[in-house]
């Protein structure tokens, strides 16, 4: 164990250690549900926003597509990619060289980094279609205000609702609020704001 310690905290493994540790201290803040699960939401909207008009990110979408950061959120990249480039350069520093400095730790550093990357890319390779049509979901509820949309919940009010709005392919289930009224479930009522910073939808009762 206090070999593992040394090799982990030796200069030529500390970038590996250190995202690793960083990757650990993200999932249990998220666990602990300080971060609510944002990461992923807000890495989404991110994505969505740099493919726009504008974005600039042209002439890298191949890259981002080829390696899935373009559907898969990079807080899930970063992790999957930490658990194969930390063991890997342990391991391989180790080996090769005993954890000294010098250039081969170098190599080491930059070979474990491209194999690591593409490792990444198959392994997260199953989770694309689920967050493509995630994103695409995401994507179609930016455009929601002045739809209309019925109350799933017991009620809708100031605090609390969740309401159901059909659109061309299947219902989107969504996170609502009134700027008062209370609304009981199956209230048809019409998309008035959508707040982006939480991805909640205020309604208000269909005027008929």
């Amino acid at each position: 164990m206090k070999e593992l310690y040394e090799a982990s905290f030796n200069v030529v493994n500390l970038p590996a250690t250190l995202l690793l540790l960083s990757v650990m201290v993200h999932w249990i803040i998220v666990i602990f549900g300080a971060m609510d699960m944002i990461s992923i939401d807000s890495e989404l909207d991110f994505e969505m926003d740099m493919d726009g008009e504008g974005g600039g990110l042209e002439k890298g979408d191949w890259m981002l597509e080829y390696f899935n950061a373009k559907y898969v959120p990079l807080s899930i990249l970063m992790s999957v990619f930490a658990i194969f480039f930390w063991p890997i350069s342990i391991y391989a520093n180790e080996y090769f060289h005993q954890n000294q400095n010098g250039w081969i730790g170098l190599l080491i550093f930059v070979i474990n980094f491209i194999l690591c990357a593409h490792i990444t890319k198959f392994a997260t390779k199953p989770l694309v279609p689920f967050f493509k049509s995630l994103r695409e979901q995401m994507s179609s509820k930016m455009d929601l205000v002045g739809k209309r949309a019925i109350v799933t919940s017991s009620k809708a009010d100031a605090t609390f609702g969740q309401a159901q709005v059909r659109l061309d392919g299947p219902e989107i289930n969504l996170n609502v609020r009134t700027s008062g009224e209370e609304l009981p479930r199956g209230t048809e009522a019409v998309i008035i704001e959508h707040i982006q910073e939480t991805d909640i939808y205020i309604i208000t009762t269909l005027e008929i």
